[in-house]
């Protein structure tokens, strides 16, 4: 069965002629991004069964289906395997599958969590033990992990992140290897600090609860 993965479209976002914006324009552009955000569907139901309208209750059905280890080297593999011709492809194409539309669920929860500020902040104090393993982050951003989310995405769109997913998904199920390699290396790498970053915030998210 051939599986077929809608590539996300581009928005190209048009710049003002005038190098001074209304203040009333400045307004109403903030509203929509506000109402955009509200608005958008984390799609869950397509591979955890249900809706789901939280940020945060997302990445923790994620991550209860991939632990951050088993994410991070799926993702790599599918990277790996997308800028490679092949005869034959190397990824099992439901596993594939499954996690392209779990992992663009998560870019857009994260997307959402990335308004929120100082909520999974901790103590950096040079004395504290909860930064004596950071992993590939550095102390400011394992101290507040939502700082790597909007360094993401000021980095690239949300969408910019959905058209890497899906161009890397397709390629490697594809015998025909991605000719546009080096645009893939840095949503990549932000791809994989979010993992990181999401993994932390469920686990504070935790801690508060109790």
């Amino acid at each position: 069965m051939k599986i077929i993965i809608t590539f996300a479209s581009e928005v190209t976002t048009k710049q003002s002629i005038n190098s001074k914006i209304p203040y009333n324009g400045k307004l109403k552009g903030l509203k929509n991004k506000m109402m955009k955000k509200k608005n958008l569907d984390l799609e869950a139901r397509f591979w955890a069964g249900s809706e789901m309208h939280s940020g945060v209750k997302l990445l923790e059905t994620f991550f209860q289906f991939n632990d951050p280890a088993t994410a991070r080297e799926m993702l790599n593999k599918i990277v790996i395997s997308a800028v490679k011709k092949k005869s034959v492809p190397a990824q099992d194409a439901a596993a594939v599958f499954h996690f392209y539309l779990a992992l663009r669920s998560f870019i857009r929860a994260c997307f959402l969590i990335s308004w929120k500020r100082n909520r999974w902040t901790v103590d950096a104090s040079p004395g504290n033990s909860l930064l004596i393993k950071t992993g590939n982050l550095s102390a400011e951003e394992y101290r507040d992990p939502v700082r790597i989310l909007r360094k993401a995405f000021k980095a690239y769109r949300r969408k910019e992140y959905e058209a890497f997913l899906s161009s890397a998904a397709y390629f490697s199920l594809s015998d025909l290897g991605c000719k546009e390699e080096q645009k893939m290396v840095g949503p990549y790498i932000h791809l994989v600090k979010m993992l990181e970053a999401g993994y932390l915030i469920v686990e504070r998210e935790v801690q508060k609860q109790k």
